[in-house]
């Protein structure tokens, strides 16, 4: 196995450097060839500059600093064009998903082209669990995702997904930043060339610092899925 582990970055000096050490020290073990891709965007705090740091010691280590608004869908895309591994998984910076979730993730892949964490499967475990309007959003964005798209997994947004690079490689010219249907519209371009995708358990806990304004993200939500559905 070679692995590429993408992780977006927007203003996440207070954990970048622990989240970056855990899955160094994690894969380091298993003895996997791998690298992490960090994509550190539009950061007005002190994020790339702990990024090269950590480069420069850490031979795994790539990244691409943007110094402009690409958002998390815009980082993911250029870690996918970065990414030289036959798995490409990309992650949270905040370490949501702990290494040991992700490996437990890859190894339950079977034969999927891609496989993906859900909080909302019998043996999830959620050790922190979100404010109920997060959960009530989350829950209200994924029968959204189902009426409009037609994609029946119970859990689109989880922060850990692992693809088969000849998978992503296909869709790579089709993707788009979709804002906050990013992840939905990497699987509804999987789904629609014919790749395998499965859902399996995850061990999973929820950034405190996170912020959702309700009013503004629902109409987001629609507006997003429907820009996949009737994009040509």
């Amino acid at each position: 196995m070679d692995l590429s582990i993408i992780i977006p970055a927007l203003n996440e000096e207070a954990v970048i450097e622990s989240t970056i050490n855990s899955y160094l020290n994690f894969f380091r073990k298993e003895k996997i060839k791998f690298e992490l891709v960090v994509i550190p965007n539009n950061c007005a705090d002190n994020t790339p500059a702990i990024v090269e740091k950590l480069a420069k010691k850490n031979k795994e280590i790539k990244y691409k600093v943007i110094p402009n608004k690409v958002g998390k869908g815009g980082a993911i895309i250029e870690g996918f064009k970065m990414a030289s591994g036959s798995l490409i998984v990309y992650v949270d910076a905040d370490n949501a998903t702990k290494p040991d979730a992700v490996f437990s993730i890859i190894n339950n892949a079977g034969n999927a082209d891609c496989v993906m964490g859900s909080r909302w499967l019998p043996g999830s475990v959620i050790t922190k669990r979100q404010p109920i309007l997060r959960r009530l959003a989350s829950r209200g964005f994924n029968l959204l995702v189902k009426s409009v798209l037609g994609l029946n997994y119970t859990d689109t947004q989880a922060g850990a997904k692992v693809f088969k690079k000849e998978a992503i490689s296909k869709i790579l010219p089709e993707i788009r930043n979709e804002g906050w249907a990013f992840d939905v519209g990497v699987l509804y371009l999987l789904n629609k060339h014919g790749f395998r995708i499965k859902e399996v358990p995850i061990t999973w806990e929820d950034n405190p610092n996170s912020k959702l304004s309700m009013g503004r993200a629902i109409p987001k939500m629609l507006f997003s899925l429907l820009k996949i559905k009737f994009r040509r």
